[in-house]
């Protein structure tokens, strides 16, 4: 699709979706992972929805948690309203090209993140779910949605939803609750070697890419 520049917005437009900061010391209990859930599926009722599902991954699978099976379809019916003026840009040989995207602070929301501010005046960012950096090195980053990719889903699923103190002052160590990127990381190496082989791939694919006649990136 051809559109002109001039009709993009700049995202401070964009309603933003977020768990927001957190004084220190915080400690999330099942009553926040119910309102983080509640939001994300008001978000995924708006025309964002899309951009999550084309994002793939975990976005991808809590997007599907949020809406079902049944809008899958959907993302193949085109661009929402907002990739034009919010989305993904690409512009080659005079066309500039759309389609819909998550920004960085969206992307953030969607894995229930959270901004613990400490006394030095630095944050500990932590998460219901991990974020794309810690995915990605992860042993369950094997380039598709593997049965035990769903396994590990439902595992988290169930523990958030059986091992998270319902109440705030509680003395239960809450292993269950958000974690650190240090922490998703480590808790999700499983296979060491599939780290390798997704970077393998990557670069195979980009090799490939790259020697393809009449490329537009």
């Amino acid at each position: 699709m051809a559109v002109a520049p001039d009709f993009r917005h700049p995202l401070a437009e964009l309603r933003t979706y977020t768990l927001g900061h957190r004084p220190s010391p915080f400690r999330a209990i099942y009553a926040d992972y119910v309102v983080y859930e509640q939001l994300r599926h008001e978000f995924m009722n708006r025309p964002r929805a899309r951009a999550a599902f084309l994002h793939g991954g975990l976005i991808w699978r809590l997007a599907l948690h949020s809406l079902g099976f049944d809008h899958l379809p959907s993302v193949l019916d085109g661009i929402s309203p907002e990739a034009v003026p919010f989305g993904l840009l690409l512009c080659s040989n005079n066309h500039t090209y759309y389609d819909d995207g998550l920004s960085e602070e969206e992307i953030d929301f969607m894995c229930g993140t959270y901004y613990v501010r400490q006394a030095q005046g630095t944050d500990i960012v932590t998460s219901w779910w991990p974020r794309p950096h810690a995915w990605n090195v992860s042993g369950l980053n094997v380039g598709f949605w593997s049965a035990r990719c769903e396994d590990w889903f439902q595992t988290r699923l169930g523990n958030i939803r059986e091992g998270v103190s319902r109440e705030r002052l509680s003395c239960t160590n809450d292993a269950n609750g958000p974690m650190t990127s240090t922490q998703w990381k480590r808790s999700l190496k499983f296979n060491p070697g599939t780290v390798k082989m997704m970077q393998n791939v990557s670069a195979a694919c980009y090799d490939f890419m790259a020697r393809v006649p009449g490329k537009i990136y």
